[in-house]
């Protein structure tokens, strides 16, 4: 924590020893102490040897100072409504500078001086080497008071003395540690004034006009109650003004709070009434009603508790006959809809009132309960919604050219969607054309490619999966399909072997059918290994019986089969125990083909031979087999189409080239996942702002008639606020679907009314809103029926960084650390006297756990004066009020006159015995800070 001393003063090196003058300047005798010691004697004591005198730099050596050694001046240059009850001063950033060319003396008097003139007294005129001002003696302070107007302050961390805080600062040009010269002169409010900074002996005026320093140069410059004036040259100048309203605790006190109940009764404040008698201008009302029909619309904030969830009219008839005639009308567009053949509809109701809602809710026509048919058939809140939509009226090209800035890679994505939709339809109707007619068997050997690079479900690469799966090894190959296809060069031979065209060819191979219906050897081809009894040409049986090659290749053949049903049994999942039966009879079937052969066949020892050979094979002996893929050629080849589908593989591509969450969040089972997006640009400013600066009095009804130096507590109305959003982005997305912007209408554009900004929208999407409930429930970040504190004064305009808090009290006061304080969630400008301070705090919180709000005055430096009055007796020096300071010829008597009665608790303990760094914690004014009980605004609960 920072703690603020005050030091009489700081001096260094030879000028801290300095005690004798000489010429004007400060001098001293340096001192060289010299003693004697001999081996095995004690030493003599030191004697001191006198120097020579030596001279420092006195106030007739200098011309002034750096200007940038000037950190503050108070009030500020050009300022125009100076506190007069303040006093003005200037910093410098060196903490030795007021003493630095100081002359020795009982009391060290500072080497210069800060004068305030009335600009009639005298202004500065331009001379060489500086600039010069006739002073005339009224605006001349006592110099025997100088002393007591000059000192040094040191902010500190912590709670030690500022000792070594100054000898660590003051040479560094840090504002840490400055030094400060006060005027004593009370200033008077509504006059212009100039300040000076000037010497204060005759050496330092004859250097600043390039004269001989004279004799007596160490005299003050002036003395108390000379005749005429003094011509005095100027170091340093500013002018400013002071203003007629007081200190920033004068202004604050003025503040007076008021209750809801009493603004509402003397001014009306909170709502405004609304004529009703004609809702609809072009037609009379029915007979009968009341010449004098109103009801009160409240605005974005209200008086606390005045809540209404249903507007009462002064007449409940006519609200009745306009609710219905509302619904009538707002419901009429949707039923002129799709009436084909029907005349056109030329009765002026055809253009109906807007469905406020209906673009984020896709309701047509009212529904009988929610927030909907609130928001549509009571007047406060159509009220609000159309303000919202005329904002947009008004601003629709900026809002537009705002939009079309943020549009950016959108038209581009859109495009990009577009070209890949085209691409993907292309490729899904190719597919269907070439593929999806493929028979298993050839669909898994398309291309290497697809072999390695396609993943089937979560099994890994098709080649893994044909690996891993019961399919034979090689029916997926590339050479396989190549070999067996249907009109390649295998099923050509086959077709002129059986004297037919490949077309002709009888189908049902064995091993077709022994797959389960799945075909892994096309049937034509089969045809080459095993001839079938109706088979014609040379494939025919007994033109195999008569061939001794093909005899033997036959019944080889015919063994081979026989020794395969054990290991095709095994293979559950690609046929079984079918498969095996359907090989055997395949076998006996060609064995009888052989046997009735015209030819003499193979001995039947021979044949045993051969398939006990065969037999005697691994193959034989294979051990039933367990597949790590469970899958048939039909469901590995459907998986496969799966994964090569153009929509979701163009869909992942565009999700890597776009990375919005419009295309991001998408998924392939979506009606169309690569339509355009439809976004909408989204304004973060909070609207509230423009309706305080468009409609002050539909943000807050009665804020021009508000009267001044007043606070009063408000809360938000979260159902006008609702209502307004609604209006406002359903007719903005209309103007953006005018304007071709690619959107949907759904979207919530204006996503903030109360500050701070944001996209984040303060509401939440209204298109996500629950339609059940009520409007005024909606807020995402819990803003319902917050206390907004209305603030209208001087004050605020005179310190514009005035801070107001809200502090939770400890037996009603504020002093005590274990109050909780509370910064605004939010502060909105009305205008350069009127704010809005929005806590995080609602009406029962604040009436029983003692919260206060507080005005405290900004801290723009140390300021020193006197209040306007006093009350006898007062408690410390920093309540002392001008009428008990002792005043000789304008400027405030320290030394010499009388003193001030002393308060009830001092500190320091007198006015005259006071040190400079006392006397300025007397003068110094304690920031203000002033609390008000919110019980005295809320009225009766």
């Amino acid at each position: 924590m920072s703690r603020r001393w005050f030091v009489s003063s700081v001096e260094i090196g030879a000028a801290a020893v300095a005690r004798k003058t000489k010429n004007a300047r400060p001098s001293f005798t340096p001192t060289v102490e010299v003693g004697r010691s001999v081996k095995d004697q004690p030493p003599e004591e030191p004697r001191p040897f006198p120097g020579p005198d030596l001279q420092l730099l006195g106030p007739g050596d200098t011309v002034g100072f750096e200007p940038s050694m000037v950190v503050r001046r108070e009030p500020p240059p050009g300022a125009l409504d100076g506190a007069a009850d303040y006093l003005a001063l200037i910093e410098f950033a060196d903490a030795t500078l007021p003493w630095l060319f100081s002359i020795p003396g009982p009391v060290k008097r500072p080497w210069l001086a800060l004068l305030v003139l009335a600009v009639e007294e005298g202004r500065p005129m331009q001379g060489s080497p500086l600039w010069s001002v006739n002073v005339p003696a009224t605006a001349l302070p006592d110099l025997a008071d100088a002393a007591s107007w000059v000192h040094v302050e040191a902010r500190v961390e912590g709670d030690g003395p500022p000792n070594d805080a100054v000898d660590r600062d003051y040479r560094t040009g840090l504002d840490t540690v400055i030094s400060r010269l006060i005027c004593p002169r009370r200033l008077a409010a509504g006059k212009q004034w100039i300040a000076c900074v000037v010497p204060t002996t005759k050496a330092g005026v004859a250097a600043g006009f390039d004269q001989p320093i004279p004799a007596d140069g160490a005299a003050a410059a002036w003395s108390p109650g000379q005749q005429g004036g003094v011509v005095l040259p100027v170091y340093d100048w500013w002018e400013f003004g002071t203003g007629e309203e007081g200190t920033f605790e004068d202004l604050a006190r003025r503040i007076a709070p008021i209750a809801g109940e009493t603004l509402a009764t003397l001014h009306g404040f909170g709502s405004r009434p609304i004529d009703v008698h004609q809702p609809w201008p072009h037609e009379q009302p029915p007979a009968g009603t009341p010449a004098e029909v109103t009801v009160k619309v409240q605005g974005a904030l209200r008086l606390p508790g005045s809540e209404t969830h249903d507007e009462h009219w002064s007449d409940l008839a006519s609200m009745q006959r306009y609710r219905e005639l509302i619904t009538q009308r707002v419901d009429a567009p949707a039923g002129r809809k799709g009436r084909v053949g029907v005349p056109p509809d030329r009765d002026e109701k055809a253009v109906a009132p807007p469905l406020y809602g209906s673009h984020h809710t896709g309701d047509q026509t009212l529904p009988q309960s929610g927030w909907v048919r609130t928001l549509n058939t009571q007047v406060q809140f159509r009220v609000a919604a159309a303000l919202g939509a005329r904002y947009v009226q008004l601003e629709q090209e900026f809002l537009m050219a705002r939009a079309w800035e943020q549009v950016g890679a959108v038209n581009e994505a859109n495009r990009l969607l577009a070209a890949t939709e085209l691409a993907e339809q292309t490729g899904t109707d190719a597919q269907a054309k070439h593929l999806a007619t493929m028979a298993p068997a050839p669909l898994t050997g398309l291309a290497d490619l697809l072999r390695t690079k396609v993943h089937v479900a979560d099994q890994g690469s098709l080649e893994q999966v044909l690996a891993d799966s019961a399919v034979p090894d090689g029916s997926g190959s590339t050479a396989f399909v190549r070999l067996t296809r249907p009109h390649g060069a295998l099923a050509r031979r086959c077709a002129r072997a059986a004297g037919a065209s490949a077309g002709e060819m009888p189908t049902g191979s064995v091993l077709t059918t022994a797959a389960g219906g799945t075909e892994v050897v096309p049937a034509k081809p089969a045809l080459w290994f095993a001839a079938i009894s109706d088979a014609v040409g040379p494939m025919a049986a007994t033109a195999v019986a008569r061939d001794p090659s093909s005899l033997f290749a036959a019944q080889t053949l015919v063994g081979l089969i026989g020794a395969q049903q054990e290991s095709f049994t095994a293979r559950a999942a690609f046929g079984g125990a079918d498969a095996a039966r359907q090989l055997a009879e395949v076998g006996t079937s060609m064995s009888e083909t052989m046997a009735g052969g015209a030819l003499p066949v193979p001995r039947p020892m021979q044949l045993r031979g051969l398939r006990r050979s065969v037999l005697a094979e691994s193959l034989a002996t294979q051990k039933p087999t367990e597949f790590r893929v469970n899958m048939g050629i039909a469901a590995i080849a459907s998986s496969v189409q799966k994964v090569i589908r153009p929509l979701p593989l163009q869909l992942e591509r565009m999700k890597e080239i776009i990375p919005s969450a419009a295309v991001t969040a998408r998924a392939d089972s979506d009606p169309r996942p690569l339509r355009q997006i439809m976004t909408h640009p989204e304004f973060g400013f909070p609207i509230a702002a423009e309706i305080l600066a468009r409609w002050p009095e539909w943000a807050v009804p009665g804020i021009t008639t508000f009267p001044d130096n007043s606070v009063t507590l408000l809360e938000i109305n979260s159902g006008f606020v609702e209502a307004l959003l609604v209006g406002l982005n359903q007719e903005f997305n209309r103007e953006l679907r005018w304007r071709e912007f690619p959107t949907d209408e759904a979207g919530t554009p204006f996503s903030r009314f109360w500050p701070p900004g944001g996209v984040q929208p303060q509401y939440g999407e209204i298109a996500l809103w629950d339609p059940h409930i009520p409007l005024g429930e909606h807020s995402a970040e819990g803003a319902k029926d917050l206390l907004v504190l209305l603030v209208r004064g001087e004050v605020l305009r005179r310190y514009p960084g005035t801070l107001v808090l809200a502090a939770k009290s400890v037996d009603k006061k504020v002093e005590s650390d274990q109050v909780q304080w509370q910064e605004p969630k939010f502060v909105l400008p009305v205008d350069e006297r009127t704010n809005l301070y929005c806590f995080d705090l609602d009406e029962p919180t604040v009436r029983t756990q003692n919260w206060m709000f507080v005005l405290r005055e900004p801290m723009r430096g140390a300021q020193f004066g006197f209040d306007q009055s006093s009350t006898n007796p007062y408690e410390h020096w920093y309540d002392l009020g001008w009428p008990e300071v002792p005043l000789t010829n304008g400027f405030v008597k320290r030394l010499g006159g009388a003193a001030p009665p002393a308060p009830h608790s001092p500190d320091p303990t007198t006015w005259q015995s006071a040190d400079p760094a006392d006397f300025a914690r007397i003068i110094f004014q304690r920031p203000f800070q002033m609390a008000f009980s919110p019980n005295t605004m809320l009225g009766s609960a």
